[in-house]
């Protein structure tokens, strides 16, 4: 196993940076000189400068991370040879992959972004919308240290001074408790990465090759090979990329659909809200905790639980049935862990970094006309066969797993018409609950694909070519 260079990986990739607050920042670059010089000031003395992922004793009062796009690297005048040797995904960009034909045929919707997730409604990343070249995220915890505004300050002076043009910026902030605006904790499950800093809860998965998620020659993935592929290394070497999106979730839609649910069949809305996501809103998991969120398992054994047996628990309890956890819930759906799925479940793993934007839901105030939902980036070193299996396969196709026909990922999936259905399955009953007219609850509102560098790669970038 290759020691990881922790000085040259941009932080908030291997570990999150658990900050309270963050602004993200779209940026336009008029001229490559300028660009050049605006990363080289990025990687200067000068606060605020882009955060490594090297241990620190004390928490820095910010971090900064950036993403730079592949109009981006043809904006800093990156030649066109070096520019051809990234994979088509990347370079095509989010709004044309999420247009283009599925290649699955008819029976998929693609990456879900259709309708009012399609990319002419985006404010950001859209076709209707100025270019992008950087995203910068700058995160801090303002309750300990106020330093937003005026690192923000610092960042507009440094686009004054080399001519760039911010296009686009949005601020998002933790809830309490660690959740989203849907109730449910956040940042439970995250891939576990040989040698990766830091305690890495234990989720009975074998650690995931560091090849998976970062780019590097001498960095070897699950498949036995790299995905630099002719990528400079002096360019791509510890870098990794980055779906950043923006995701409206509809609160009201989804309260009403459990009330609904609830009448229905007199069952408790909190269960059907468990078996949706496949935990319960204070985060226990149904494997470990069917019935009740309580007792909740240990802080640090949240993630412990498989929904199958494997090759290093041969004996762990089976939910091949999904009486437990349906095998649709958003949670499974996502991440099958053990359980039979399409695709080699532990090599389409994403690390996720989000965090809400808006104003806590009020229940009292369901239509309050204001948008809220999360603001993240979906992180791996393959955007096609990873990010985007996820959502093509996975979330908006019924073939990924048994118990699926007929149905869509409860959360994420763009539901047909409004019309989704949801399967929960039930002991000693031939058929399940369908839950229906489930309707689409998160919306797309932006998407860019970007490359965060490594530190190496940021230089390379401020460097004539």
């Amino acid at each position: 196993m290759t020691a990881l260079a922790l000085e040259d990986i941009q932080g908030n990739v291997l570990r999150g940076y658990r900050c309270a607050n963050a602004r993200h920042l779209a940026v336009a670059i008029p001229e490559a000189s300028a660009g050049r010089a605006f990363i080289a000031d990025l990687l200067s003395a000068e606060a605020p400068t882009v955060t490594n992922a090297s241990h620190w004793e004390e928490k820095p009062y910010y971090c900064l991370n950036v993403g730079v796009t592949w109009p981006g690297l043809r904006a800093l005048g990156v030649p066109d040879a070096v520019l051809n040797t990234f994979p088509d995904a990347f370079r095509e960009g989010a709004a044309a992959r999420a247009t283009a034909p599925d290649p699955d045929g008819i029976r998929g919707v693609g990456l879900g972004d259709v309708g009012e997730s399609a990319p002419p409604t985006w404010s950001l990343g859209g076709p209707g919308t100025p270019d992008v070249h950087l995203v910068l995220s700058l995160f801090s915890d303002e309750h300990r240290a106020p330093r937003r505004e005026p690192l923000s300050r610092a960042l507009h002076d440094r686009y004054d001074r080399h001519g760039l043009r911010e296009v686009w910026s949005a601020d998002a902030d933790t809830l309490p408790e660690g959740r989203v605006h849907f109730g449910y904790r956040d940042g439970i499950a995250q891939p576990r990465i040989e040698g990766a800093p830091g305690r890495q809860p234990d989720d009975m998965q074998p650690p995931r090759p560091a090849g998976d998620f970062l780019l590097g020659a001498g960095l070897v993935n699950s498949w036995g090979g790299n995905h630099l592929g002719g990528i400079p290394p002096a360019l791509g070497d510890n870098g990794i990329y980055a779906a950043f999106r923006i995701l409206e979730q509809d609160c009201a839609g989804f309260e009403a659909a459990l009330d609904r649910w609830a009448a229905e069949y007199s069952i408790d809305r909190e269960w059907l809200a468990a078996k949706v996501m496949g935990r319960w809103r204070a985060g226990p998991s149904l494997i470990t905790n069917p019935d009740s969120p309580e007792p909740a398992p240990a802080e640090g054994q949240l993630n412990r639980f498989d929904y199958a047996p494997s090759s290093e628990h041969p004996m762990y309890f089976d939910d091949g049935d999904g009486n437990r956890c349906p095998a649709g819930s958003h949670v499974r759906r996502l991440n099958p862990r053990s359980a039979p799925a399409m695709g080699l479940p532990g090599m389409r793993r994403l690390l996720r970094r989000g965090m809400p934007y808006g104003p806590p839901y009020d229940p009292g105030h369901p239509h309050d006309d204001i948008e809220r939902g999360l603001i993240g980036l979906f992180m791996c070193a393959d955007l096609e066969l990873q990010y985007e299996f996820v959502l093509r396969v996975w979330a908006n196709q019924d073939i990924g797993a048994p118990g699926l026909r007929g149905t869509r990922e409860p959360i994420v999936g763009a539901q047909p018409n409004d019309t989704g259905q949801f399967l929960i399955p039930v002991p000693h009953r031939r058929e399940p609950i369908v839950l229906s007219g489930l309707p689409t609850l998160t919306r797309t509102r932006g998407s860019v694909y970007c490359l965060m560098p490594g530190l190496g790669g940021l230089r390379y970038l401020s460097e004539a070519p």
